[in-house]
């Protein structure tokens, strides 16, 4: 196409089509991109916006990229931490836990501010908003009250006429019992905490209200977890006693 300077009309025949060239909608560089499209040399303003807007594109697209190098590294990050605090649990290493629930706090907020930026360079690129949530189950919530209970001495009667042979033997099984619901109680706290990291990673950190949600209830249930842990007799930390 050839480029034009518009005659004194203002006005610019192109294919049968008249365009107005000093009454364009739109804001500025609307309109100096309207007369590039009509054939018309631009001046030196019109170069200046659209040089503006060339490097603000960039930009965008630049973030867009950023955000999406960020979502790949939560992702990653997640899995470990996700595995590190299984493993963690595992071994009853609770002075270890508070550093890997901060470090899922941590990659939580970098996607949130990442994602917000993506936001605003998409709507610099004119793309659509962020894709809907999908629809998330609530955060289940645990507490002591939901674990297997630890049975009582006061839960079977005393036998009439028992030897204190027969007392002992009862008292010593009632202990293995509750070292045994003891354990339940913690693997049932670990298996919480360990899937509502998995929930939180499956999306990539992406649903901030979840996430935020989500490890709130892990810190609650982190505590729930300390005071299980310590109800095991013996308790080890680390190897250690």
């Amino acid at each position: 196409m050839t480029l034009l300077e518009p005659d004194t009309d203002g006005q610019l025949a192109l294919e049968d089509d008249c365009v107005d060239l000093f009454d364009l909608a739109g804001d500025p560089l609307d309109a100096a991109v309207a007369r590039l499209k009509a054939g018309v040399k631009p001046t030196a303003e019109d170069i200046t916006l659209l040089t503006e807007a060339a490097r603000t594109a960039q930009r965008a697209f630049e973030e867009v990229s950023a955000a999406n190098d960020v979502l790949d590294d939560a992702s990653d990050l997640g899995e470990d931490l996700t595995t590190a605090l299984a493993e963690t649990l595992r071994r009853r290493a609770r002075a270890e836990v508070p550093a890997l629930l901060a470090a899922l706090r941590a990659q939580a907020a970098r996607v949130e501010r990442s994602e917000a930026v993506r936001t605003i360079a998409n709507r610099v690129l004119g793309n659509g908003g962020p894709d809907e949530s999908a629809a998330l189950a609530p955060v289940p919530a645990l507490t002591a009250a939901l674990l297997p209970r630890v049975p009582s001495v006061y839960d079977d009667e005393e036998e009439a006429g028992a030897s204190l042979a027969d007392l002992w033997e009862r008292q010593e099984r009632l202990e293995r019992v509750q070292d045994r619901v003891r354990g339940e109680r913690v693997e049932h706290v670990a298996a919480h905490l360990v899937a509502l990291a998995e929930r939180i990673v499956e999306r990539a950190f992406l649903d901030a209200r979840f996430t935020r949600a989500a490890l709130d209830e892990m810190d609650r249930a982190y505590a729930l977890w300390c005071a299980s842990t310590r109800a095991e007799v013996p308790l080890t930390v680390s190897g250690k006693p």
